[in-house]
């Protein structure tokens, strides 16, 4: 009876534990999507400059939300890019927010994120928008980016688009020059301290 009672425990013990372990160790790594055959079509038809099949494929693929977040974000970013680069088109700087925006916030596209955050903060548009490049900045920096990490601890670290403190922006600086962020590091060693935290 007591061994009986130790399997039971046992097995609830077990069950217990595959519940607490993160998805990625019970399922296997998330797979990165990759892109399908519109998707392929489109990136060769940026390299031969046929812009027009390339925006007409992407905004199709960013429409349909049936399919993978990953491949509806990422061609939404890839459609914002012409838009802002004006590659075959007029340059259209809102046309190309919305997308970024979609893609950042709804896609968890942390290169989307970036790529408004610059155009943002260098007032590319004609509407600088330190605030905004702030928050999109952050946005990427906890979808994992490092280099949103060292933007955002540099707008902070300066007072830019919002309360400065030297502290917090110096240790989001370090933390992502730990990582191996190139321009993080180059911030740090701007700012005249040392590349890594404690220093």
């Amino acid at each position: 009876m007591k061994a009986r009672h130790q399997l039971v425990a046992g097995l609830i013990s077990a069950s217990a534990l595959a519940f607490a372990l993160p998805a990625s160790a019970q399922f296997g790594p998330e797979r990165i999507a990759k892109p399908d055959a519109d998707e392929l079509y489109a990136d060769r038809a940026m390299q031969k400059g046929w812009y027009d099949d390339a925006l007409e494929r992407y905004s199709e693929a960013c429409e349909d939300k049936s399919q993978q977040r990953e491949v509806w974000s990422r061609n939404c970013r890839k459609a914002g890019n012409i838009y802002r680069r004006g590659l075959g088109i007029t340059q259209d700087y809102e046309a190309a927010r919305k997308l970024y925006d979609t893609s950042c916030f709804d896609g968890r596209d942390a290169d989307s994120c970036l790529e408004q955050a610059h155009v943002s903060f260098t007032g590319n548009d004609g509407n600088e928008d330190l605030e905004y490049a702030r928050r999109l900045y952050k946005r990427a920096c906890d979808l994992g980016d490092q280099t949103g990490c060292g933007g955002y601890g540099s707008m902070v670290y300066r007072g830019q688009g919002g309360i400065m403190n030297r502290d917090e922006g110096k240790d989001y600086i370090q933390r992502a020059c730990e990582t191996g962020d190139t321009w993080s590091c180059e911030r740090a060693r701007g700012y005249g301290f040392p590349d890594r935290r404690g220093l």
